[in-house]
């Protein structure tokens, strides 16, 4: 048996699957509020009830945060979108006949622009603005993170397979049990410090797959202030909205 489904009061279904590529427990909140925990191949299905219970509570604020997103959704608007350290993402109005994005390379500014007799909150609008403002973020991320984390690898002494950028919606990197590591594109909206952060977190985990006290004393001794970093990491939501 590779999955065991679980209904418990107040999370709901819960289901927990083995999977060969893991190489520790995840817990997964779906924004439909289904509950996944994925263990690994080896280990019992006793551990997956075990680490979900250590979690109840963090997930339950995830099922209710994901709820209230589904009642009011947020908006894009014109203004600031954000910055990143190679450009700054802004989205306005403009006497065009069609979307277009358009850069400023004096100023280092992307503009999103949409017709002037186009409503912003329409939802075909907000998902192209989305889809573009996502796909120039890859562009930029991939101008960055691929050199970023070689130059880390070197500098502490780490030895990764490769390197792919992806728009996670539910993590900021990952580390596969081959040494491949997946980093969010998202990240480029961070400041440098916790871009590093991040990379040398995945990085850590091509020698050691789990969070356990060997893992966390290895980044505090790369960042004296891990432990304030991680619960910062954690405020900011992956996506743009």
């Amino acid at each position: 048996m590779n999955s065991k489904i679980l209904n418990i009061e107040s999370l709901g279904v819960v289901t927990i699957s083995k999977n060969r590529q893991a190489t520790r427990h995840r817990i997964t909140v779906k924004p439909d509020g289904t509950i996944r925990v994925t263990i690994p191949w080896i280990a019992s299905f006793r551990s997956g009830e075990l680490f979900l219970s250590e979690h109840r509570e963090w997930i339950v604020q995830t099922k209710e945060k994901l709820a209230q997103k589904q009642i009011t959704p947020k908006l894009i608007h014109s203004g600031h979108l954000f910055s990143t350290r190679n450009y700054h993402y802004y989205v306005s109005s403009a006497d065009i006949p069609r979307f277009r994005i358009r850069y400023d390379e004096n100023e280092k500014r992307i503009y999103f622009e949409f017709p002037v007799n186009q409503l912003i909150e329409s939802d075909v609008l907000q998902k192209q603005i989305k889809h573009a403002v996502e796909n120039v973020l890859r562009f930029d991320a991939k101008k960055f993170l691929p050199a970023r984390i070689a130059e880390l690898a070197l500098s502490l002494g780490y030895i990764y397979n490769k390197v792919t950028i992806k728009n996670n919606k539910t993590n900021w990197g990952s580390c596969s049990n081959r040494k491949n590591i997946n980093l969010n594109l998202h990240l480029m909206r961070l400041s440098d410090n916790l871009i590093d952060y991040i990379i040398v977190h995945e990085l850590v985990h091509t020698v050691i797959p789990n969070h356990g006290a060997k893992f966390k004393a290895i980044m505090q001794k790369h960042f004296v202030n891990a432990e304030e970093m991680d619960k910062e990491i954690r405020k900011i939501k992956t996506g743009i909205y």
